[in-house]
């Protein structure tokens, strides 16, 4: 192969030879400087590790509180849900009001006439659900006090709005009432049953 090359060129690879061999001796056998490590603050990590480490113990502290609190919460919770009114349907729900006015109703005994009542709408209303029955009835004035009162003991959760009375008697002193019972019920009456998979 060096037959092939000119006088020059055999010149030039036999200088070259000697120039690669130093080359590869001093950077594969010599060590290269050692790059200088960063100096770290060694304090200022520590402190950082303790202010972490004495958040971490007080808010470990607060959490036997904490859990206590919530405790508490979710005993109240489930208290005042006991309130609402427990069905499976939203049919279902608007019917246990209706039944619960008539019972309430009847209590009064003869000074409440009840002349219609229409099953009305369900609304969300936050995480519970508005169960509206929309109610007229003829009463005295103490009627409709003792009803409302008698409405307001229950352990269901009522309320009522767009109370109208209108007065037609006063002779017998009767009023005629048009108003809106509501309820509360959980949101899950919404929920549709699961259809089982077909085999």
């Amino acid at each position: 192969m060096l037959e092939q090359l000119t006088e020059r060129e055999r010149k030039l690879v036999l200088a070259l030879l000697p120039a690669l061999l130093i080359t590869a001796v001093v950077y594969f056998w010599t060590e290269p400087a050692a790059a200088e490590a960063p100096v770290l603050d060694k304090a200022a990590a520590i402190d950082t590790a303790r202010q972490r480490l004495e958040r971490g113990r007080a808010t470990a502290a607060t959490l036997p509180a904490r859990q206590e609190n919530r405790k508490t919460l979710e005993a109240s919770l489930a208290g005042w849900e006991k309130r609402l009114i427990v069905a499976d349907t939203p049919a279902q729900a608007l019917v246990q009001l209706n039944q619960l006015f008539r019972r309430v109703a009847r209590v009064q005994g003869s000074s409440v006439d009840i002349r219609s009542i229409d099953l009305g709408t369900i609304q969300p209303a936050g995480d519970y659900l508005d169960v509206m029955v929309n109610i007229a009835f003829d009463c005295q004035v103490e009627g409709l006090v003792n009803l409302l009162a008698d409405l307001s003991a229950q352990p269901e959760y009522l309320t009522w709005r767009d109370l109208r009375i209108v007065s037609n008697d006063s002779k017998q002193k009767r009023i005629q009432v048009f108003f809106t019972l509501v309820g509360l019920a959980p949101t899950r009456i919404l929920q549709k049953p699961a259809t089982g998979a077909k085999g």
